[in-house]
């Protein structure tokens, strides 16, 4: 029989399968946010007399920038400190918020429009991961589960 693992690299282990999953539902939900976002274009594109783009091009154009501008801030910043807050047992709604709304925050010093597209894209993906990740990982949550199942 294989040696048993040294308990830092099960906790590693942990961690690594705990951030694999974080980042997987935080790209799932920057894809939502992204089609809400390309249908709120949609939209707005058949409301308006003489659009810019059509209604398909502007789909496909709030869609890919979406994703494409995205991906960088859940991939680097906003899924690995959310992994260790979770991981930590410090995952809380606040501060999902504050991680989703970080990067739109500095995106308003360069440029308002992109910054508040940021803000609320940042934060619509930060939350719903924190609904989908945080289910079941509070221990506390589960022992109220626990006493009304007994009850």
């Amino acid at each position: 029989a294989p040696p048993p693992l040294n308990p830092s690299v099960r906790a590693l282990m942990k961690f690594s399968r705990q951030l694999a999953k974080v980042e997987l539902v935080a790209l799932a939900s920057l894809v939502v946010a992204a089609i809400a976002l390309a249908s709120f274009a949609a939209i707005q594109t058949s409301l308006h007399p003489n659009p810019f783009f059509n209604i398909t091009d502007s789909v496909k154009v709030v869609f890919l920038y979406t994703l494409a501008i995205g991906c960088i801030p859940v991939v680097v910043f906003g899924a690995p400190l959310y992994a260790g807050l979770l991981y930590r047992g410090r995952a809380s709604w606040s501060a999902a918020f504050a991680i989703g709304a970080v990067p739109g925050v500095v995106l308003l010093f360069f440029a308002i429009s992109l910054g508040l597209w940021a803000l609320a894209c940042g934060i619509a993906v930060a939350l719903a991961t924190h609904a989908i990740c945080a289910s079941g990982s509070n221990p506390s949550s589960k022992r109220t589960r626990e006493k009304l199942r007994a009850a």
